[in-house]
């Protein structure tokens, strides 16, 4: 089975620039990345957070248990 090395042409650069965004589509852009990022911390602050039972073991709590 050959192998063939990776050349010079696969690291081809666009010409072509992108067209400037007008405002509102910037602004839309921007609103739903805010959403997105207020999602993500809704969803964290709701996440249940690691307690400690009787005995003093963290519950609730990833364990890594590889050596």
């Amino acid at each position: 089975m050959a192998i063939n090395p990776v050349d010079s042409s696969s690291n081809y650069v666009s010409q072509v620039q992108p067209q400037p965004q007008p405002r509102e589509e910037r602004e839309a852009v921007k609103d739903r990345d805010d959403a997105a990022k207020v999602a993500a911390a809704t969803q964290e602050a709701q996440a249940p957070k690691p307690t400690v039972n009787t005995q003093g073991q963290t519950v609730g709590s990833v364990i890594n248990v590889q050596a």
